[in-house]
């Protein structure tokens, strides 16, 4: 069960994938920069809004999910609740994944697996300035009321250029950690996307994806 609950902590992170920011242009690996730039707070989402992702083909068939999944946006209280679009490859809500205004993980669930953790998991900590580093302690659970507890550290390494099937933009650089050998960078694009647009991991099964496209609610 701890290797089941690993992967799905670091698959997690596209979620988390939903962020705050800053946009631009060009492909990773143009050195971090970007010290100066002002904090970035947690993003704001609407009902309807909507974010379509690739997973690499060993995360897709790790969870037993088709590699393009549109994740669409709903409020439930004071949490926001992403959950994967009916289409021709999967049914509606075979992904979810809930978020506190932090953006904060609460939940993870995809097809009947549900991860729950407390108070929840934060691969990305607000307000995001170049250099901050963080650790949290929390605990994560796949039923029955057991929660092994998980040690994760983040990092915001710079601010970069990273191209993706969605286009080039600026992205914030965070690196997070959890135990000895999973370690995740993803790339955060403020306003007007306020979502991950990339995530690399070196976990046993990696989990990584890119975005592919996205249309926040009430824009044209």
């Amino acid at each position: 069960m701890r290797a089941l609950l690993i992967f799905s902590i670091v698959a997690l992170t596209f979620l988390t994938a939903g962020c705050a920011g800053q946009q631009g242009g060009g492909a990773s690996g143009g050195g971090a920069q970007g010290a100066s730039a002002p904090p970035v707070n947690a993003p704001t989402y609407s009902d309807g809004d909507e974010f379509a992702i690739r997973l690499a083909p060993e995360m897709a068939t790790a969870l037993q999910l088709p590699g393009d999944l549109v994740m669409v946006a709903k409020h439930d209280g004071n949490s926001v609740v992403f959950a994967s679009k009916q289409s021709g490859n999967s049914e509606a809500g075979a992904l979810t994944f809930e978020v506190d205004p932090q953006m904060c993980t609460t939940v993870f669930q995809y097809n009947d697996t549900t991860i729950k953790f407390r108070p929840c998991e934060e691969d990305i900590q607000f307000p995001l300035t170049v250099g901050k580093t963080w650790t949290v302690v929390y605990g994560a659970s796949t039923g029955g009321g057991n929660y092994i507890q998980q040690t994760g550290t983040g990092t915001v390494l710079g601010i970069e250029d990273v191209t993706v099937p969605a286009g080039t933009f600026k992205a914030y650089k965070v690196e997070s950690r959890h135990g000895p050998d999973l370690r995740t960078t993803e790339w955060y694009v403020p306003e007007p996307i306020g979502f991950s647009v990339k995530v690399e991991s070196t976990a046993p099964t990696a989990a990584n994806w890119e975005l592919v496209s996205y249309h926040r609610a009430g824009s044209k």
